[in-house]
């Protein structure tokens, strides 16, 4: 008995010796053919091992395959695998259920293909084993995977997969998680699948967590095959969390819809937009579909009763006007981050938008309607068309982000105003406005939209009834920059002042003047301080650091003309300008300068209107001063008319700083000296010039006349003057105050010290 025992014992162990030692002595190569025999019959499709074959009994079944593939040479659908590697359990195996513990397969890949009508080109299985019964309880895959749709003659691939969940039926019941790469960018993912309840489908989770892409994604529901067709119906959701991927100030969003779906369209109901964090999202509902094949287009149609764009912009623009409300003057601007935040559609998309009312600057926006188009890179706002304050109407279209430009988008712009007062007032998000007009306001024009400011092309605007066209660039003040505006126009009619305002504006409400400006001026009939100009060219240009004056040309030879020309370096306060101007009599020059400096034109007034031609020079120098912190300043004054002849030079030694800042506080209290000479054909239009005409009568002959005043703006002049002719010999020589109310040489500051100061002289002649 115990020979026995000891011969079975030591046959069993001789049993085990062989099952662990034995395969290793065995070239399961031979067996190929016989192996993918069998294995074509258990999967119901041809099996190909073209790389080793290994198998081992203890201490676990398990196989190993090296490129391995399922299908036929000509099916589009089909399954690759570099290396599979399967452990079977020994106790499942023995009583009779299939159970893998671990399968591993490396370098997968899998094509699947949809024909014409949206059916799978994958054959049923016909073979002899029930895939439903094998379950796995560890599965790891790493791989690609492509699915390549014949209607739109597209593929989608997914590719460096790597998975690992678990098995519990191939028949649908898998849960894992995993990542893929897909358009360059990897992307988490986790998977979990089960039979339906009533056994027709599967119920299918899938989750996209966000990855190098702030973007995530849900999908869940219930998947169906009819006829080999594909179907789904449930829920999907989109989100998109910018804030937590690299620090980036875009706002988050979310999408939501009910879905229902077949291989060639979908339908979207219920759907939910929210853009902007929570507390403050723009929130949307509507439905849409989405249409597959060679053409496919997403379509949604989305409305809200009213929307808060106060709330929505404020905290991301720090522009508030300090009542919680967004400036509007930044509505271009929000666009543009409103556009640059969309999430790009994959496939081409139409959205229509509409909402009764938006709330933008405290006032309600009316009769909002939008609609936006994506070619699958980039969004277009086709339309855009709003009711806003001052009984305005606006409407843009064709707005798309710039190619190659950051953050930038282009729309056509429409606007028409009856009541520009109100829509200036709304704009600044303020009370006082520079621009104040009763006139109706027409602009058109293409704009242009960027973080750093806007443009205006192909401009043309009615303003103050007047015709205006050309171009206008605003760049908002920066941190490292200032303010700059540039503007090119051209009109027949232009009121400079109205039209200054409106471009101050335009640019915001920042300081009174930019701090750079270029301006060209092609007018035809402009008007300033209620004084014609015509016509009226002009290139001017000012910066930090110089002033030019390229050209300034007004009127016509027989009326009254200016031309001029100058540079100005801020920097080491320096340059030079250089005036001319001729009027066909003193009345016409009279009537230019009435309006800038009445106390002179009262004086000029005097004289004889029709007394024949006038010229006139004015030339300014600006150079380096005697002391390092002193700049050498001198002005140049000629006059030359039938009745009166002379000139006045007028020098300073101002401070830099002042001539930098253009401080003119700080310039009016330098000292300046002023001399001037003057001769005329009768004595009694020279005493009319200087206000002695009441006081002495001249007899007939030439006179001529020198005087000095030196001193600083509304201080006491120290004065000496000479006049002589005509029966006349004077000297004068002491102090004036020709600021005082009781001076008659009060009226005209730019002349008091030159040509009416005499007046204010007590001497005995």
């Amino acid at each position: 008995m115990q020979t026995t025992l000891l011969g079975l014992a030591i046959a069993f162990i001789l049993a085990l010796v062989a099952a662990l030692v034995g395969p290793y002595f065995v070239d399961w190569n031979q067996f190929r053919p016989q192996f993918e025999a069998e294995a074509s019959k258990i999967i119901g499709a041809p099996v190909r091992v073209a790389g080793n074959l290994d198998a081992r009994l203890l201490p676990a079944p398990s196989l190993r395959l090296k490129i391995v593939t399922v299908g036929g040479a000509n099916d589009v659908g089909k399954v690759r695998a570099a290396n599979l590697d399967v452990e079977f359990s020994l106790s499942s195996l023995m009583r009779g259920e299939v159970r893998a513990n671990e399968l591993t397969i490396n370098g997968l890949s899998l094509d699947l293909g949809l024909d014409p009508k949206g059916r799978i080109d994958w054959s049923p299985s016909s073979g002899t084993f029930n895939l439903a019964s094998l379950a796995i309880d560890r599965l790891n895959l790493t791989g690609r995977v492509a699915l390549h749709d014949a209607a739109s003659r597209s593929t989608l691939e997914l590719n460096d997969i790597a998975f690992s969940g678990d098995v519990r039926s191939l028949a649908g019941a898998i849960r894992g998680d995993g990542n893929f790469m897909f358009d360059g960018n990897r992307y988490p993912f986790r998977i979990s699948s089960g039979q339906s309840a009533d056994g027709s489908g599967t119920r299918l989770h899938f989750n996209i967590d966000p990855g190098q892409r702030p973007v995530s994604a849900d999908l869940d529901g219930i998947l169906t095959f009819e006829a080999r067709a594909p179907r789904f119906e449930g829920t999907v959701t989109l989100a998109g969390t910018p804030g937590q991927r690299g620090g980036s100030d875009m706002p988050p969003w979310r999408i939501a819809a009910k879905v229902k779906s077949d291989y060639s369209a979908a339908r979207l109901d219920q759907v939910e937009v929210s853009y902007g964090a929570e507390d403050r999202a723009l929130k949307l509902a509507g439905n849409g579909d989405l249409r597959f094949g060679t053409s496919p287009l997403l379509r949604a149609s989305l409305a809200a009763r009213q929307l808060d764009g106060d709330r929505f912009a404020a905290k991301d623009s720090g522009k508030d006007s300090g009542n919680g409300n967004v400036e509007p003057v930044r509505v271009l601007p929000a666009m543009r981050a409103v556009l640059s935040g969309l999430p790009q559609s994959p496939i081409p998309a139409q959205v229509e938008l509409t909402s009764e009312q938006v709330m933008l600057g405290g006032r309600p926006l009316q009769d909002i309607s939008a609609e936006l188009q994506s070619d699958a890179k980039s969004w277009t706002v086709r339309r855009l068309e709003f009711r806003a304050p001052g009984s305005t109407r606006v409407s843009m279209s064709g707005a798309s982000a710039q190619a190659g430009v950051a953050n930038s988008f282009k729309t056509a712009l429409n606007i028409e105003s009856s009541d520009p007062d109100t829509l200036m007032t709304w704009l600044q998000g303020r009370g006082d406005i520079a621009y104040r007009s009763q006139k109706p306001l027409r602009l058109r024009g293409d704009v242009t939209v960027s973080p750093s400011g806007f443009s205006i092309d192909a401009m043309k605007a009615e303003i103050e009834g007047g015709a205006l066209e050309g171009r206008i660039a605003v760049a908002h003040r920066e941190a490292t920059s200032g303010s700059k505006v540039e503007a090119q126009l051209k009109a027949e009619r232009l009121d400079l002042d109205a039209t200054a305002a409106f471009i101050r504006s335009l640019a915001g409400p920042q300081a009174e003047w930019p701090d750079e400006a270029q301006l060209s001026l092609d007018v035809g009939r402009a008007i300033s301080s209620g004084q014609e100009l015509r016509p009226l060219l002009a290139k001017i240009a000012y910066s930090p650091k110089s002033i030019v004056l390229e050209r300034v040309k007004i009127g016509q030879p027989d009326n009254v003309t200016l031309d001029g020309s100058g540079n100005f370096d801020r920097a080491n306060s320096t340059g030079k300008l250089a005036v001319d101007a001729t009027a066909a009599s003193l009345g016409r020059l009279t009537a230019v300068v009435q309006p800038f400096a009445p106390a002179l034109a009262a004086r000029l007034g005097v004289l004889r209107a029709d007394g024949g031609p006038v010229r006139a020079k004015l030339a300014l120098d600006l150079g380096k001063g005697k002391a390092a912190d002193r700049v050498s300043a001198r002005a140049t004054l000629d006059l030359d008319t039938r009745q009166l002849k002379g000139n006045t030079v007028i020098s300073a030694t101002p401070t830099v700083a002042a001539i930098r800042a253009l401080d003119l506080d700080a310039l009016r209290r330098s000292d300046a000296t002023a001399e001037a000479k003057f001769s005329a054909s009768e004595g009694n239009a020279l005493l009319a010039l200087l206000g002695l005409d009441h006081a002495v009568a001249a007899g007939a002959g030439a006179t001529q006349f020198e005087g000095t005043a030196s001193g600083a703006w509304g201080a006491p002049l120290r004065l000496k003057a000479r006049l002589w002719g005509a029966g006349l010999d004077a000297d004068a020589e002491g102090t004036a105050e020709p600021w005082t109310k009781d001076a008659p040489a009060r009226a005209n500051r730019a002349s008091a010290s030159v040509s009416a100061a005499p007046t204010s002289v007590r001497c005995s002649i």
